[in-house]
């Protein structure tokens, strides 16, 4: 009989024990087990081993009463390894679950950190932006009272910023190729949908100087006067003295 040399025994070996770790690793473990598995592994931030000892969790304890801390600390997880969309998904699925839940504010602002991580740069499209807006504006009106909500608040806050700097932009980037009239329609966007951004004073002086350059005079001291009227402390309207004589 032929036996294996011996240098190809211990590869055989580590394969087949690496093939049989995983389902072996939880056998015999109960719900708490796992969970305490799990918590451990995101303690020493193996985040992969977590999920994975979770998603054990979640299939073969789905009615334990501990499911919904478990299902919040695998959307942490997904948030770890900035895998935001996953990690969204993870918390819409404990808010459609457990609504009254007393941890329902947390996965609400989960949701709106999540969409805001994947908010880009003002130049790029913005539907991350708009989702994260919406998240994070039902977050603070829904838990209004509570540190979420205030957290939330500010993100919603920066997300308008964000916006409102994309309007901009566009405005300013028409407004350079002459195209004056759509330079007006993105700098009013801001104007009515921003009004308390930093970007509504420099959309108003936009709007003055797309009017002063197409001979539209009385459009132009209109969005003059509101420059002045409302944000009378900007370095807009500081600037619209030198910009009507410029005009």
């Amino acid at each position: 009989m032929r036996t294996t040399p011996i240098r190809y025994v211990l590869p055989l070996l580590l394969v087949l024990a690496a093939c049989g770790g995983p389902s072996n690793r939880y056998q015999g473990m109960d719900a708490p087990a796992l969970f305490a598995m799990a918590q451990q592994e995101a303690n020493e931030g193996e985040h992969d081993n977590a999920i994975r000892t979770l998603d054990r969790l979640l299939l073969a304890h789905g009615d334990w009463s501990g499911v919904p801390d478990a299902r919040l600390l695998l959307a942490e997880m997904y948030t770890e390894k900035d895998e935001h969309l996953t990690a969204a998904a993870e918390y819409r699925r404990f808010l459609d679950r457990y609504p009254g839940h007393p941890r329902a504010a947390e996965a609400a602002l989960g949701r709106c950190r999540a969409f805001s991580e994947l908010a880009p740069r003002p130049e790029r499209d913005q539907s991350y932006t708009q989702q994260a807006l919406v998240e994070c504006g039902n977050t603070a009106a829904d838990f209004a009272g509570l540190p979420e909500a205030a957290e939330a608040a500010e993100l919603a806050t920066e997300m308008r910023e964000t916006l409102a700097e994309k309007d901009f932009l566009n405005g300013q980037f028409y407004l350079r190729r002459n195209l004056h009239d759509s330079a007006i329609k993105y700098f009013e966007f801001v104007i009515q949908r921003y009004p308390d951004s930093e970007f509504a004073p420099r959309a108003l002086l936009g709007v003055y100087r797309a009017n002063m350059a197409i001979g539209y005079e009385d459009l132009a001291e209109e969005a003059r006067d509101r420059l002045l009227a409302r944000y009378p402390d900007s370095e807009a309207a500081a600037e619209i003295g030198t910009s009507a004589d410029q005009g």
